[in-house]
């Protein structure tokens, strides 16, 4: 056999074995037959760790994500389970309507949920805004001058007035969250403008809490 048929035949002999290898890493990347899932989760592990060795300090890592979000209506909803008939916000707000009353507009926010009462004479409102990170800022500053509009429009009507001056905006992660709420204050109303006040306070703080619980936790 010549020296140049030898050479042929071990060109040969290599290239099938690399076709094995490249059959065998094919196997393993999931493009033929799948391996057992267990081998697959350890062999996935042992490649990141070879990966990541020597390469990233423990503080590069993210921390721990959460398993599952509540929805904005699934957080509403928690809020009106815990103050029952004193829930009061029953129309919900349109994207243009919210841009309308508060300047927030749709390329500020991720998702949100806008619930007022339907009455004109009453103003129970509740705002959850899950805004864009870059944007929290600005939707803050849009919510505290839609408070104070509220607070000018109801300078005659006092107990419209006291539920404005009790509302509160609080800013949960990216979630900026607005709430004036209160119902019925005909229960503290002969008690003058600060019970009111307080009264209408305790019931933001109560729907603050349940909405901080259902983000962070």
């Amino acid at each position: 056999m010549t020296a140049d048929k030898l050479w042929r035949l071990g060109s040969g002999r290599i290239k099938k074995g690399a076709a094995l290898i490249l059959i065998g890493a094919m196997l393993l990347t999931g493009c033929g037959d799948e391996l057992p899932e267990d081998e697959l989760v350890e062999s996935g592990q042992a490649f990141e760790m070879r990966k990541l060795s020597g390469d990233l300090q423990a503080s590069s890592f993210p921390f721990p994500q959460k398993s599952s979000f509540l929805t904005l209506t699934e957080l509403k909803d928690a809020v009106k389970e815990l103050l029952g008939e004193q829930y009061w916000p029953d129309v919900s707000l349109s994207k243009e309507e919210l841009a309308q009353i508060t300047g927030i507009t749709d390329d500020m926010y991720v998702d949100f949920l806008a619930e007022r009462q339907g009455m004109d004479s009453h103003i129970d409102t509740m705002i959850i805004i899950h805004a864009r990170e870059a944007c929290v800022g600005d939707v803050e500053a849009a919510l505290e001058r839609y408070r104070a509009s509220v607070i000018e429009q109801n300078r005659r009507y006092p107990q419209n007035l006291c539920k404005a001056e009790a509302s509160r905006m609080e800013t949960i992660d990216d979630y900026v969250c607005f709430v004036q709420l209160g119902a019925d204050t005909t229960v503290v109303a002969d008690q003058g403008d600060e019970k009111m006040i307080a009264y209408c306070q305790e019931e933001n703080e109560r729907a603050l809490y349940v909405l901080e619980k259902g983000i962070l936790e």
